[in-house]
């Protein structure tokens, strides 16, 4: 997690893992151990004055961003999560210096973390979710922006070809819902089968959880939350306990796995699984993202995060086929461009990794690569961490390791 600097569906009120990282104990390339934290300006100094790797380290990277400072804050993605590059934003704020902060979501290209110490926050004991149902996109934005004031711990979302998979895969659930019968489960489902019958597939189905001290609270934030939607004309459900809300988070979690193990002849290809866009630009954004899978004749689902505007793509495709393999970095170029045009990120949570850190220099453009790529030589300058990520990418590297069946 720390590596990946992690995010996932409390994200949008807690943030990611470089918000709770206080200190960190990495093996540098020297092979020694050493410790990273907050420090201040004076600390800093002495820092750079120190004998060895870590002394060169601490004046590098300080001289590195110091004189780039106005470049480094001004490419920032404008969106609430991202880990994409080296995490280069939060290490020198002009007062106080964390190189702590340039390991979480670099991936292990630049040393070996051994030891870390987490700030943690108390789980709230309470819960409870409302469920809306939306065949139109062009709302969106609207109803985000009127559900995101009553502060949710987690506004998540899937489409209708998750929705249409779970309808059909009934035994898929089985297991993961602990129905101990297919009539449960199908009884646990009616509501849907009566919704679609009656309204229509949605487009998207949106979870908006609320977790308080109270369940009171939490009932009092859902009646409020349904009052304030009664405009938009959608199909809402309050599921008011944890209990209740179970199937739809099983449902937007298990697609994945329903997806590996149903269709037989083709593989979860999950290349361009991970972009974030600021949630007001979504009803601009998703037709044109549409229209691109539908024109490549993909079979995907889609689910995320639509609090962040967070979306997770996940394609079904014969990688044993030569010909769908070649489609791979057409299709990532494609959505990339798109993604770019609206001031997001490539990858918001999931990172780099092979596939994603060819287009690094796409989304910051080469003078803030170029820090990236000083960034690795100060601390990996022999390029043996985690070879092949982040400045060492490409694409026809990370094709020709591709799992084909």
């Amino acid at each position: 997690m720390i590596a990946n600097n992690a995010g996932g569906e409390k994200s949008l009120i807690y943030g990611q893992t470089k918000d709770y990282v206080e200190e960190l104990k990495v093996v540098l390339s020297d092979g020694e151990e050493h410790s990273f934290s907050k420090i201040n300006k004076q600390e800093l100094d002495k820092k750079k004055e120190q004998p060895g790797l870590e002394g060169q380290i601490y004046k590098k990277v300080y001289d590195l961003l110091d004189k780039n400072f106005s470049l480094v804050k001004a490419s920032r993605p404008n969106v609430s999560k991202n880990s994409s590059g080296y995490n280069i934003w939060d290490v020198w704020d002009g007062e106080n210096f964390n190189m702590a902060k340039i390991f979480v979501g670099a991936q292990g290209t630049l040393g070996l973390i051994t030891e870390a110490k987490i700030r943690l926050v108390k789980k709230k004991s309470h819960s409870g979710m409302m469920v809306v149902f939306l065949k139109d996109i062009g709302i969106l934005a609207d109803l985000v922006s009127a559900v995101l004031p009553f502060r949710p711990s987690s506004f998540e979302s899937f489409d209708d070809n998750t929705l249409r998979l779970s309808l059909k895969s009934f035994r898929g659930f089985l297991k993961a819902l602990g129905a101990k019968n297919l009539f449960t489960l199908g009884w646990s489902f009616l509501p849907e089968f009566w919704l679609i019958l009656t309204y229509g597939m949605p487009k998207l189905v949106l979870l908006v959880e609320f977790e308080e001290d109270s369940q009171d609270e939490v009932g009092r934030k859902l009646n409020e939350l349904r009052e304030k939607l009664k405009s938009f004309k959608v199909k809402t459900k309050i599921a008011a306990t944890a209990q209740e809300s179970r199937k739809y988070w099983v449902i937007r979690r298990e697609s994945f796995n329903l997806l590996r193990h149903k269709v037989r002849g083709k593989q979860t290809a999950p290349f361009i699984d991970d972009f974030i866009v600021r949630p007001e630009k979504l009803p601009e954004f998703l037709p044109q993202l549409y229209k691109i899978l539908d024109n490549h004749k993909l079979f995907y689902t889609i689910f995320g995060h639509i609090g962040d505007g967070n979306f997770h793509i996940v394609p079904l495709m014969a990688l044993a086929d030569e010909e769908n393999r070649k489609k791979i970095p057409i299709i990532s170029e494609e959505i990339y461009d798109l993604v770019l045009r609206y001031k997001g990120s490539i990858t918001a949570e999931h990172n780099d990794g092979l596939i994603r850190g060819a287009y690094l220099r796409k989304m910051y453009g080469p003078e803030v690569y170029k820090i990236f790529e000083e960034i690795k030589k100060i601390f990996d300058p022999l390029g043996i961490f985690n070879p092949g990520k982040k400045v060492e990418a490409n694409m026809e590297y990370a094709l020709a390791h591709m799992k084909r069946e």
